[in-house]
């Protein structure tokens, strides 16, 4: 937000330097990020256009003959508004210009513009640093001094870019600034005059609050008989000060009001109101108004509408509406000045992707107090400028904010800002801060917030206005004193940081995706549906409605993000919670989301085909995963469930230990894939987290290793597509063949010789003994058994 040096002169005498100025606003929490200076070039002054002829060689240039005061000049102009008996900024031969993008210089000379001679510059206002208007020169009144230079006749000023926190709404205002200088320094506020001569000239109907949630407080005021015209000079410069375009009186000085109490207006043409009546209500799903910036907006039923008997005619508390605003030919004025509820205005703005000062005021919280006077300032200024007749106010309040009292000890603001200052100092501290003071004793008083200051509720809130007027400055560094000692995590918060520190150790890269999202992506996993969605009261737009049911959305953001870059070889996890809205009882619950994609050993030298990922390293990782944590018994299954939206049907599997399902995991399809111009297959695992952080270690037995060598032995066979590796597995070791140490599966095979809906599956067996090596008779035997029994039981067509 931008104010002027020279404004802010009219509420508080500054006793500080610039310098000062920008360093103690900012100490006090109202940073200053640019500083503006305002001055017009040595040797531009006010000028007088004596006669305009039109260029005899140029068709858009004039020859004008300019009276200085001393002497006449011949000026080629170039402007199409330039005219005989204006006023005019002439830059004399000499003037030095520095352009503000490349901080060039250049002269003003003597020239010849299209044959005939110039001696100076008419300028713009921008030409000028006065404002970006630059379509046309700047036209001075009538009564400004031939011959004075025009830093004289405008003054010199200054405009600090300001970075105001979102808690603090009261500082969006040249009077919320004079205040906190005026708290800095010891000065006193000088507030506006706001006296208003009335009388009775509007029903008690002609406002209807319907929604008395949204709008608490509206008050209207009708002003007769005003002449809408161009702004007197002084309140043009105020506005283009902080760089406002100046439109007409009226309009003008609702806007002048917003910037000097930051409370925003809008001023409406009662003509142009029919029935002549404001009604304040939510607007009609598909309704539409075309707002002051030349837009259409379709609305639902949760924007805020300032509505005629017929349509609406503002979009409450953010933009008025086209056809109903001041125009030249107004005549009679219906003042708004009202309280809209903040996060209403918030999610209307964001919702309609529309944004305006008022809005910006509005959706932090406006000071409820100010309704009043600032419709009364506004319609003090009206009378004064453009004249009329001010009827007096309508206001109805339906609700009043509560302001709570904070007691405040003594002691306790001490002990927070690690400083001693003393009863007096503090006290005299909330004064300065215009807070009400009362009860104080030896140890405590009672502190009641103004009705500006919504932000102040505790006593930790107290104690950062104490420590911002009394001078982070003057607070002494201090080491802090500690006893070195181990740190401190919750058990639940170091077991995800063990499986993220497990899974990184894999070759996992962890990311972080946001943990809301819209309809469209929550309901990308499948698994999921509408009534299982948590919906969010106040979402920041459409896109972060949804708090999200799964971490599938996010990691097929993350890695479609990554592939339209080029970056086609992924090995990523994300750990974070997930909320359920279809029980009684919302739920959060942690979930795990593995993605791979890409080559295994990008680094390497390789052919684009080779190495990359697949099924099984999907399934090794989680294998590896579950042993790096102890757990035993993990049993790879197909899906018992199917589910043909996430995955590919034929490669869709889940981790199950102990009976219930931990992961699934597979071939992301390509449903969710389409449009993310995949290169290679994606695959996705979805880990229950608590389920696997509730699983108890197993306890590792170590035993003394075998010093006798190994046997080994195959066997192959083929077998229905139906039959798991991890039946066979556990089928053999079943079996109790002595001195089977292990089996392991090395190929698996398929083609239209062994037969359709069938598979070739091989594996070798180790044996090996603790007291002996063994020897092939009895090695061969146990083969031979173990070849017997798949037959036997598993109907398998040994090989």
């Amino acid at each position: 937000m931008k104010v002027s040096y020279n404004w802010l002169s009219q509420y508080v005498d500054i006793s500080f330097s610039d310098a000062e100025l920008i360093e103690k606003l900012t100490m006090a929490g109202v940073e200053v990020e640019d500083v503006i200076r305002t001055s017009v070039p040595n040797g531009v002054i006010v000028a007088e256009i004596i006669e305009r002829k039109p260029h005899p060689n140029a068709d858009k240039l004039s020859v004008c003959r300019v009276s200085t005061g001393k002497e006449e000049l011949q000026i080629v102009c170039g402007a199409p508004n330039c005219d005989s008996g204006q006023k005019v900024p002439l830059a004399t031969i000499g003037t030095v210009f520095v352009e503000k993008e490349t901080g060039k210089e250049f002269n003003i000379k003597k020239a010849k513009l299209r044959g005939v001679e110039s001696s100076g510059m008419i300028c713009s206002e921008k030409e000028l640093g006065l404002s970006e208007q630059g379509a046309g020169i700047m036209v001075l009144p009538a009564d400004a001094p031939t011959g004075k230079p025009m830093n004289e006749y405008l003054g010199t000023d200054t405009a600090y870019d300001l970075e105001i926190t979102p808690n603090r709404p009261d500082l969006l205002s040249h009077v919320g600034i004079a205040r906190e200088i005026a708290a800095l320094s010891g000065a006193k506020v000088k507030y506006p005059s706001q006296t208003v001569e009335s009388k009775a000239m509007i029903s008690p109907d002609t406002v209807e609050i319907r929604d008395g949630e949204l709008c608490p407080r509206y008050t209207a005021r009708i002003i007769r008989n005003v002449k809408v015209t161009e702004s007197p000079e002084w309140l043009k410069q105020r506005l283009k000060s902080v760089g406002l375009r100046p439109i007409n009186n009226v309009v003008d000085i609702t806007n002048f009001v917003l910037l000097e109490l930051g409370h925003p207006l809008h001023a409406f043409d009662l003509d142009l109101l029919e029935g002549k009546k404001i009604v304040v209500r939510r607007a009609s799903e598909g309704e539409k108004i075309i707002a002051l910036d030349g837009k259409e907006y379709k609305l639902g039923k949760d924007n805020l509408v300032i509505c005629d008997v017929r349509k609406p005619v503002a979009l409450a508390g953010i933009m008025g509406g086209e056809h109903s605003g001041v125009i030249e030919t107004t005549k009679d004025v219906l003042l708004e000045s009202a309280y809209f509820k903040p996060s209403n205005i918030r999610s209307s703005s964001r919702n309609l992707a529309i944004s305006s000062d008022s809005s910006y005021r509005f959706e932090r919280g406006v000071d409820f107090d100010m309704v009043v006077k600032a419709s009364d300032r506004a319609v003090a200024l009206i009378l004064e400028l453009a004249g009329g007749e001010a009827g007096d106010m309508l206001d109805v309040c339906i609700t009043r904010p509560e302001i709570k009292p904070v007691i405040c000890r003594f002691e306790k603001i001490r002990r927070i800002l690690g400083v001693k200052i003393s009863k007096d100092e503090i006290v005299e501290i909330f004064r300065k801060l215009e807070l009400g003071v009362s009860d104080v004793t030896a140890d405590s008083c009672k502190v009641t917030p103004s009705s500006f200051r919504g932000d102040l509720g505790n006593e930790a809130d107290l104690a950062e206005e104490v420590a911002r007027i009394h001078g982070l400055d003057k607070i002494p560094l201090d080491c802090v004193s500690a006893i070195p000692g181990g740190s401190f995590k919750e058990d639940a918060y170091a077991a995800l940081e063990e499986a993220r520190n497990q899974l990184i150790s894999l070759g996992l890269d962890e990311v972080m995706n946001y943990s809301y999202a819209d309809e469209k992506d929550a309901l990308a996993d499948s698994r999921y549906g509408k009534d299982y969605l948590l919906a969010m009261s106040n979402p920041i737009s459409h896109e972060s409605a949804i708090m999200r049911p799964s971490l599938l959305s996010g990691i097929l953001r993350t890695v479609g993000h990554n592939i339209s870059r080029k970056n086609t070889d992924l090995a990523i996890f994300e750990i974070g919670k997930i909320f359920c809205g279809c029980s009684k009882k919302d739920e959060e619950k942690i979930e795990c989301c593995i993605a791979l994609t890409g080559r295994k050993h990008p680094e390497r030298f390789s052919s684009e085909k080779s190495g990359l990922y697949d099924f099984y390293d999907l399934k090794g990782v989680l294998e590896s995963f579950c042993e790096s944590r102890k757990i035993k018994n993990c049993e790879i299954r197909r899906c018992a469930e199917n589910q043909p939206g996430n995955f590919i049907e034929s490669t869709c599997a889940e981790l199950v230990i102990g009976g219930d399902r931990i992961a699934v995991f597979g071939e992301v399809s390509e449903r969710l894939t389409k449009g993310m111009r995949m290169q290679n297959p994606l695959f996705v695992a979805l880990v229950d987290m608590d389920r696997l952080l509730s699983l108890p270690a197993t306890k590792i037995q170590f035993s003394q290793i075998s010093q006798f060598p190994p046997v080994t032995r195959d066997v192959a066979m083929v077998t229905p597509d139906n039959i798991e590796h991890a039946r066979i597995i556990g089928f053999i070791k079943s079996l109790g063949i002595p001195n089977l140490e292990n089996v392991e599966i090395f190929d698996e095979f398929r083609d239209e010789h062994i037969g359709a809906g069938k598979k070739s599956l091989a594996y070798t067996l180790t044996f090996r003994s603790h007291e002996r090596t063994l020897t092939d008779t009895e090695v061969n035997a146990s083969h031979e058994k173990v070849r017997e029994k798949l037959k036997a039981e598993l109907h398998a067509e040994l090989r």
